[in-house]
């Protein structure tokens, strides 16, 4: 044998078998294929590189153009949804507000506060710093918030001697009448107008070791339950567009005022 041709001949191991000169096996054993350094790309960069694999392969096959349109459309249009929600809804509630201001300035306002029914008007909330003044009605069912505020039904009512109102009301969309709830401090006057009179509330300060306004929990429950003095509690989803928390304000009744005070 040629001297030359023995750098191409298989070499013996230990027990192992054979392998070409110049490699060696994993400690895995016979069977495993010789070890080579793999450099792996980054997870983004695979995951880019399928996708664009795939738009290629759809590009080719008239299926696969029709299937990536409807894919280009539906994420266009979920788009423009996402976009145009706030607008929508804010007309929504607009309406519905429109009709409420009608219902609570009827007749029909008076039987409606004394049996609130869901969904109809119960009480107009007007927070001058906020610039807010709507109708609130009964219920806080996604159905009767599309009004913007729903009443706990269960809770006082508006002018109540003792007991505690509570009135959830949207941040976001539906005319986001608690957008800015949280620039609420101590001594801010809330009203509360009924078919029997007006009320005048007012922030408080701080109580029972936090802040007002404070966030708490989606299930804590005791904010709106009944307090031994006239209270009025005000309570909103947190932080914006999310319902991980509750933003909650606590005012307390200052006394009824004439129906022309608005601040």
């Amino acid at each position: 044998m040629d001297p030359s041709d023995e750098q191409h001949q298989p070499h013996e191991t230990e027990g192992n078998g054979w392998h070409p000169a110049g490699e060696s096996w994993p400690a895995s054993g016979v069977g495993s294929r010789p070890m080579t350094a793999v450099r792996k790309e980054p997870a983004p960069k695979r995951a880019l590189g399928t996708m664009g694999f795939l738009l290629d392969a759809s590009r080719r096959r008239r299926a696969g153009r029709f299937a990536l349109w409807v894919i280009v459309i539906g994420l266009a249009l979920g788009g423009i949804g996402l976009l145009s929600y706030p607008f929508v809804t804010n007309i929504w509630a607009h309406r519905i507000q429109g009709r409420l201001d009608k219902q609570f300035a009827s007749p029909q306002g008076k039987q409606l506060f004394l049996h609130p029914v869901e969904g109809q008007a119960l009480t107009r909330l007007i927070i001058p710093k906020l610039g807010v003044n709507i109708v609130v009605v009964e219920g806080i069912s996604g159905n009767a918030l599309r009004a913007g505020a729903g009443h706990y039904p269960g809770t006082a009512l508006p002018g109540a001697a003792s007991g505690n109102i509570a009135i959830a009301g949207h941040r976001t969309g539906f005319g986001e009448p608690f957008r800015h709830l949280e620039r609420l401090t101590k001594g801010d006057k809330i009203y509360l107008v009924t078919p029997f009179g007006k009320y005048l509330y007012q922030v408080t300060g701080p109580f029972e070791g936090h802040g007002n306004p404070w966030i708490t929990g989606p299930q804590d429950w005791s904010v709106i339950a009944p307090t031994p003095t006239a209270a009025l509690t005000l309570t909103s989803c947190d932080p914006p567009h999310t319902s991980l928390n509750r933003l909650i304000v606590r005012a307390l009744l200052v006394g009824p005022v004439k129906n022309t005070v608005t601040s």
